[in-house]
């Protein structure tokens, strides 16, 4: 049974706790297997109808559940694809474990160096900084899914924290679990690039296919940038879509 009530900075909060059951339940289940009704999988996995319904909701959204109005909810086709909307800023290992999938880290490197002009100018700084370089390839399902490159000033982030062996690529969920800094928002830019000779190596992709390159300033509530980070990623393994809101005149 999952307590929805219980909160500390190293547990996963209790809407993740149900994404990680609902996703262990389906995970086994045929593509088109109707799931049991709310009330029903609500007390099989000992949660408020409310947080299923917004899970499912989640799930259905990403393509995990299909919903048939009046019929039921059922076991959507596994694609390994990732999806996320832009609005919503999650971890590529939060992504894939909600989806049932498993990320590895390949390709790790950490350096401490002084930052460059551009990663200063990223990190907001006036000055050429002491920082954490975190660079490395993400897989899912053991295919290359994101080249990920973070900046981070050592006052955030020390190298000794990322050898630990749960450590699975995300400066973004190191802070979370962390609880410090505390973070606020996110600025992303997104453009369509070329994969050079690097990229298209470490992505396992032809050289001048298109990349998604993100790149993102992390902001803590004090208004720091803590985290800039480039992102290159797959697009045929990861897709980004938002929601926008109609407005009437």
């Amino acid at each position: 049974m999952i307590e929805e009530g219980f909160s500390h900075p190293k547990v996963r909060s209790p809407r993740v706790q149900v994404e990680e059951a609902l996703a262990a339940m389906i995970r086994p289940l045929p593509p088109g297997t109707q799931l049991p009704p709310e009330p029903t999988l609500a007390k099989q996995l000992g949660v408020s109808r409310a947080t299923l319904r917004e899970v499912m909701r989640t799930f259905a959204e990403r393509g995990i559940l299909t919903r048939r109005h009046g019929v039921g909810t059922f076991v959507a086709s596994r694609i390994p694809v990732l999806e996320s909307g832009i609005e919503i800023l999650e971890s590529i290992d939060s992504l894939a474990r909600q989806m049932g999938l498993e990320t590895h880290v390949a390709a790790l490197e950490v350096l401490e160096r002084k930052a460059t002009p551009k990663e200063a100018e990223g990190l907001e700084s006036k000055e050429l900084i002491d920082v954490l370089v975190i660079n490395r390839v993400i897989t899912v399902e053991g295919k290359p899914v994101a080249d990920l490159r973070d900046i981070v000033p050592l006052d955030y982030l020390r190298k000794e924290e990322l050898e630990r062996e749960d450590f699975h690529g995300s400066v973004l969920d190191l802070f979370l679990e962390r609880g410090n800094p505390m973070l606020s928002i996110s600025r992303t830019d997104i453009i369509a690039v070329s994969a050079d000779a690097k990229f298209a190596r470490r992505l396992h992709v032809s050289r001048g296919s298109a990349l998604l390159k993100l790149a993102a300033k992390l902001y803590s509530y004090d208004e720091k940038v803590v985290d800039y980070s480039i992102s290159y990623f797959v697009p045929g393994q990861f897709r980004f879509h938002v929601m926008r809101r109609v407005t009437h005149a």
